[in-house]
């Protein structure tokens, strides 16, 4: 716990938050499919187990996340970390009009430790809303 205090940054909030937010859509998303297309018509329907195999995936993804994190060799599969391709950044008037806005720090940017403080903050927290999820529905 103590190695996470002292990885974290305020800088890192932003890649944190698009990390949980896409990683949370996508599931919902897959497990809202999967319950759409593979559930029996009259059948129970497919949601909560869904839900909670979802839940079940964001905790091994964290506990993979924590091992990293405290240094574990794992084998490559589970030492990657999968970056996002770069978009072109587009840049529209003088560049005056950029010079008071501080530099936004991307998931690209950050070092090893720090990506894997964001991946295990966004595994933990879809982990925890899909297990509750999982129990409401």
């Amino acid at each position: 716990m103590k190695r996470i205090r002292e990885k974290w940054q305020p800088y890192m909030l932003r890649p944190f938050i698009y990390m949980t937010f896409t990683r949370f859509i996508l599931a919902l998303a897959a497990a809202l499919l999967a319950d759409f297309f593979l559930s029996p018509g009259a059948g129970r329907p497919l949601k909560e187990p869904a839900f909670l195999l979802a839940g079940a995936l964001f905790a091994l993804l964290a506990v993979i996340a924590w091992l990293r994190l405290d240094g574990v060799k794992l084998p490559k599969v589970m030492m990657m970390r999968i970056n996002p391709r770069k978009k072109p950044a587009r840049m529209y008037g003088d560049m005056i009009d950029y010079v008071d806005e501080q530099p936004q720090v991307a998931f690209e940017d950050l070092d090893d430790g720090e990506k894997d403080v964001c991946i295990l903050g966004a595994d933990l927290f879809c982990c925890a809303a899909f297990l509750v999820l999982s129990l409401f529905v």
